[in-house]
């Protein structure tokens, strides 16, 4: 299968963001994840991170594609397989920004960041797997990192 065409561009509001070269169908791998795993301890404030296990953190200086994929409350992709790669979650249209929902890889208590999605879902605050709602985990269950699927 061919590698998908994404292209990163500078959003409005939130930085660089990942946008579809092309359309993508439901269900389609989008891509992987890339990095560093380091333990918390590990961790500097130079780097971005995605936690990916209960003390396990996927690694980079910013310089990846992944690391350019933005938050949304209504994401369009998801980690279908629980692993760390985004699938789509519906038929992404050429030209649309690809996003998924943070909440669904930190189960760090106490962490927060203040949600720019503009979604009509939008939660106003992105918090830490254990921290939503209960409807928000029950829907978001099935795209949730494995490690937080207990």
């Amino acid at each position: 299968m061919k590698s998908l065409q994404l292209e990163i561009h500078q959003t409005p509001d939130k930085g660089r963001g990942v946008f579809a070269g092309e359309a993508i169908a439901r269900g389609r791998r989008i891509l992987e994840f890339q990095g560093t795993v380091l333990k918390s301890a590990e961790l500097t404030d130079d780097m971005l991170a995605m936690q990916v296990g209960p003390d396990d953190w996927l690694c980079s200086d910013g310089s990846l594609l992944d690391d350019c994929v933005n938050h949304s409350c209504d994401p369009n992709a998801g980690f279908l397989d629980g692993e760390p790669a985004l699938f789509a979650l519906r038929d992404i249209a050429a030209g649309e920004e690809i996003t998924w929902d943070y909440s669904t890889s930190i189960g760090e208590p106490g962490w927060t960041l203040e949600c720019r999605c503009g979604s009509p879902k939008c939660r106003g605050v992105v918090r830490s797997w254990g921290e939503l709602e209960p409807a928000e985990q029950v829907r978001l269950r099935a795209i949730v990192l494995k490690y937080l699927r207990v």
